[in-house]
């Protein structure tokens, strides 16, 4: 760990999250370590790509950030989710953060999880202790999965549902399962229909469909119409929604909030709109915040569709 790693920010937000209103991010990892590549990831191409499980950001330091942030809110965020530069679970004090996240907050805690490692009953162990699990499931034919996630070599998919049928058994909360389409490649009728049997076996409460939203790992990938994802939806045997837009206005605090946008940034490109929901700015001000962080060379832009994202530096 070097000594600019050792004193980067594990903590960010809260952010205006799509699924989870106001989200404090806690990262684990160092960018960007992880199980799979995907070809759309918004954090860009990984660059250590494991299955190993290990200890990567120090825990203690991770739940002092987290404490110190909370302490500068009016009031709790509702959610703190485990997320950021790649698959928490591969962090082996996953654990002890959530039982100490639980001490630390009312907030309910949520993961973000690839599920690349649900099949380990260890991992199904630390990963109930969540209230929220959002895990991943983009393809079932191993060679869409081996296109889109580009996964660490020993992974399979099948192995992945069936951890996710054993975690649906054993987890008592809610589990949102999220498959993200890329038109060409996972959005063919054959996968369609195996996406759905596999849904159907696993039962989560609901799927929310998405798709390439900013700017991906790898150029040229496609976002589906919105018009057919909301046709998908309908297709799937339980409930499931398209991903809407990010809304909600993060709550008041008294941190940094030019440094808050550069973490947040770091682990999720954002528009001038979730800018200014993150910081309850309007528009005039969320633009001047962001024409200084570009001056001083810690924010780029990248333009993407008919938006310009900011990606911290």
């Amino acid at each position: 760990m070097s000594p600019a790693q050792s004193a980067e920010q594990a903590v960010f937000g809260p952010v205006p999250s799509r699924r989870l209103g106001l989200s404090l991010g806690v990262d684990l990892l160092w960018p960007k370590t992880c199980t799979l590549d995907c070809l759309y990831c918004e954090l860009g191409l990984t660059t250590r790509l494991t299955r190993e499980r290990g200890r990567f950001r120090d825990a203690g330091q991770v739940l002092a950030q987290v404490e110190g942030r909370l302490a500068e809110l009016a009031s709790p965020p509702d959610f703190i989710t485990l997320a950021g530069s790649g698959e928490p679970s591969l962090h082996l004090d996953l654990g002890l953060v959530l039982s100490r996240l639980r001490d630390l907050s009312p907030a309910r805690l949520a993961v973000l999880t690839n599920a690349t490692l649900v099949g380990d009953a260890q991992v199904r162990d630390e990963l109930c202790l969540a209230d929220l699990l959002v895990p991943s499931l983009d393809a079932v034919s191993p060679e869409v999965f081996r296109r889109l996630n580009r996964p660490v070599p020993g992974l399979k998919v099948d192995d992945m549902i069936e951890g996710l049928k054993a975690l649906r058994r054993q987890f008592s909360g809610q589990m949102w399962l999220e498959i993200l389409l890329v038109a060409g490649i996972n959005d063919s009728p054959r996968e369609l229909d195996r996406l759905m049997a596999a849904v159907r076996a696993i039962a989560p409460d609901k799927v929310q469909i998405n798709t390439v939203v900013r700017p991906p790992a790898v150029a040229g990938i496609r976002p589906v119409e919105h018009g057919r994802l909301k046709e998908i939806a309908a297709g799937f045997p339980v409930p499931a929604e398209v991903i809407a837009p990010p809304r909600g206005q993060a709550l008041g605090g008294r941190g940094a909030l030019a440094d808050q946008v550069v973490e947040m940034t770091r682990r999720r490109p954002c528009t001038r709109g979730d800018i200014a929901a993150m910081g309850g700015l309007n528009p005039q001000e969320a633009q001047r915040l962001l024409e200084d962080l570009l001056s001083q060379g810690r924010l780029r832009a990248e333009p993407y569709g008919e938006e310009v994202f900011y990606r911290g530096l």
